[in-house]
């Protein structure tokens, strides 16, 4: 399958750019292991966080926020500001200016990081620009944590509220994750 969306013909090119857990870079160190493999092999051994966070890390910035956004919005239990905090990385996806960053940090601020709808924001406001206030010096964030955030967003969408659909999930997450990967809009 052509993931015409990841940059990357080998998935340590992937692992390269962040700490990616040891079951699964026994994975990648697999000669000729293509992220589509490495993607495979993490849903077959069932290691879900893992292929999340790897997938994460292997989109451009934009695709991934948009994987996160469509996995928040599988879930319809959300609270108005973590409604709010997901509507708010929707906006910056389809409109990637400052302003729409900055209603992402307020708004990720309001809704918490205890669940997967305050990272969906948190994402877009990690995504460039400074990481300070607006009159602060400037201070970009490292180039990979938005793609943490997205991470934190999905695997915590597909464990709350109490992990009994988790797998489920996170089959239905990864699976809109790959048909962006693939150029697709992520609806399933």
């Amino acid at each position: 399958m052509k993931l015409i969306k990841i940059p990357y013909t080998a998935a340590c090119q992937i692992t390269d750019v962040y700490e990616a857990n040891t079951n699964f870079l026994s994975i990648v160190a697999q000669n000729d292991c293509t992220p589509y493999d490495a993607i495979n092999e993490g849903l077959e051994k069932e290691l879900f966080s893992d292929t999340v966070t790897f997938l994460a890390h292997g989109l451009p910035f934009r695709e991934a926020i948009w994987w996160a956004v469509c996995c928040a919005k599988h879930r319809t239990d959300w609270s108005i500001p973590e409604k709010q905090a997901i509507d708010a990385a929707e906006s910056w996806v389809f409109n990637p200016d400052e302003s729409s960053r900055r209603l992402a940090e307020k708004t990720a601020a309001a809704a918490g990081l205890e669940t997967g709808a305050g990272w969906a924001a948190q994402a877009a406001f990690w995504s460039g620009g400074s990481m300070l206030a607006v009159d602060a010096p400037i201070i970009p964030p490292p180039s990979n944590l938005y793609a943490q955030a997205v991470a934190g967003c999905i695997n915590l969408s597909a464990v709350h509220p109490d992990g009994e659909n988790a797998k489920s999930n996170y089959l239905t997450f990864i699976e809109i994750g790959l048909r962006i990967a693939q150029g697709g809009n992520g609806k399933l």
